[in-house]
């Protein structure tokens, strides 16, 4: 009898172990699964979500639920809330804005951040639940096309210096944090600048999106003396289309973000953006982007050298809360 107990409790075990994953129900919006042993909320995210950093997403759906071998999980099959409203409030995404980084241990200079201080935002980030976005996720939020959790933060970086090579990208790809970076031609191999090989070794990583940031870095309002409306017009093609022009030809590339040198914009500039395909601008206007935001005039929050930790928690408004009653 002892033999033949200790004979089938390990088939009992095992035959317990192997219920296998299969779809129990479907409608237009969700599939609910019958889950296995290999499956989390992470694994079916980066499945059906396009990525881990989604899982929030499930959760979501299936609140008060943990994953097990035979658990029952909504998954959703399109965009439910396209909006990032909810009952006590919606959801607003905060682009963050660097420049330039470096290896000493205090900045003078606001536009220069200390790599200790960026390591330690980065790290508050990972550590405290947000998710770090690229750039075209937000696009998709605003276009009703995608849903993000709810601390979704997106990482930019202006310019092309050189800096952010050697400071801040072996720290976002250590959080395996995406970013964007734009750059402007006429700065690309200047001497604290990016040079073109850096900017082709940068575009072929997934964790890098390099996109324009006009070709000299000019201001694209009207000329404060005036302008004629023809010089003005010829001025924004060089600095909008020469720039991609520039940028296709060097990295092989399509471009479709944009960001006004000194947040500067105007009605004109924004139709010469759609005319040649762009799909967002960012200004650096402070605050965050609920999903009904202008997609060409996005808001940035700048961070600065010298902001303490809890100066740059204050730029994390990922969400609005509103009183109905």
């Amino acid at each position: 009898m002892r033999y033949f107990l200790i004979v089938f409790l390990p088939i009992l075990l095992f035959g317990c172990s192997t219920v296998e994953r299969q779809i129990v129900a479907s409608n237009d919006d969700f599939i609910v699964l019958q889950t296995d042993n290999n499956d989390t909320f992470g694994s079916l995210a980066e499945e059906f979500l396009g990525g881990k950093q989604y899982t929030e997403i499930l959760e979501r759906y299936n609140p008060q639920t943990t994953i097990s071998s035979g658990s029952y999980i909504a998954i959703p099959k399109k965009v439910i809330n396209s909006s990032g409203v909810f009952v006590d409030g919606y959801q607003r995404v905060p682009v963050l804005c660097y420049h330039q980084f470096t290896e000493d241990s205090k900045s003078k200079n606001k536009m220069v951040v200390p790599r200790a201080d960026f390591e330690q935002q980065m790290d508050y980030l990972a550590s405290n639940g947000y998710k770090v976005l690229a750039l075209s996720d937000l696009g998709e939020f605003i276009s009703g096309e995608k849903e993000l959790p709810k601390k979704s933060v997106v990482i930019t970086i202006d310019d092309g210096y050189r800096s952010y090579l050697e400071v801040a990208y072996p720290i976002l790809k250590k959080y395996n944090f995406p970013s964007t970076m734009f750059v402007y031609p006429d700065f690309i191999g200047a001497g604290r600048a990016l040079k073109w090989q850096d900017i082709t070794y940068l575009s072929n990583s997934p964790l890098v999106d390099i996109q324009s940031h006009s070709k000299s870095h000019d201001s694209l309002s009207p000329l404060p003396l005036g302008e004629s409306e023809e010089d003005y017009l010829a001025r924004l093609k060089i600095e909008v289309e020469g720039a991609e022009k520039v940028l296709v030809r060097k990295t092989k590339q399509k471009f479709n973000h944009f960001a006004y040198p000194y947040g500067n914009s105007s009605l004109r500039v924004v139709e010469l953006l759609k005319q040649n395909d762009y799909e967002l601008a960012v200004t650096v206007h402070k605050g965050s982007n609920p999903s009904f935001s202008a997609p060409y005039l996005l808001h940035r929050t700048m961070i600065y050298g010298g902001d303490s930790l809890n100066t740059f928690k204050k730029s994390l408004d990922v969400y609005r809360t509103v009183t109905l009653k």
